[in-house]
């Protein structure tokens, strides 16, 4: 079993985004029932506008916390992210555009120490409905080299 789950990791390196949608292990992990139900509804404590939708996520192997709000009107959407492993205090910020239904491209931006946002990772997701969850998923393309799976659920 190990090496058939290897092997198809590493399929997902050379393959289209969407191999990422039916095979990933990471996603069959974090996107299940109540237990992404209740971190959901722990976050959106965080929150305090509801335009924002919050979404529980890995990027590679990392858990990551997601908070979106989408602007329908002009497809912009705008948000940020952070690794409850890590410090939570860093916060990485997310700007794109959703230009059709079930297409997401963002730019993810790094804090620098001197306060300002800089260039990170490209990401580009499509949208999955599977099991009364709302699942993106695609793949971060790091400006030093590294590319990553992206995934985040919400429940519908």
């Amino acid at each position: 079993m190990m090496m058939r789950i290897l092997r198809v990791n590493n399929w997902f390196k050379v393959t289209s985004f969407l191999a990422i949608l039916i095979f990933s292990p990471a996603l069959l992990r974090v996107a299940h029932g109540s237990e992404l139900e209740s971190k959901i509804e722990y976050l959106k404590t965080q929150v305090d506008n509801e335009a924002v939708q919050v979404y529980v996520g890995k990027v590679g192997q990392l858990e990551a916390y997601f908070f979106l709000e989408w602007d329908e009107a002009n497809g912009q959407v705008d948000g940020r992210y952070y690794y409850p492993s890590r410090s939570p205090g860093k916060k990485y910020q997310l700007k794109g555009t959703n230009p059709k239904p079930g297409v997401l491209f963002l730019k993810e931006y790094t804090p620098e120490p001197n306060g300002a946002d800089s260039l990170s990772a490209n990401v580009r997701l499509t949208k999955q409905i599977a099991k009364n969850r709302i699942i993106w998923a695609g793949t971060m393309k790091n400006t030093d080299g590294r590319v990553l799976p992206i995934e985040f659920a919400r429940p519908r």
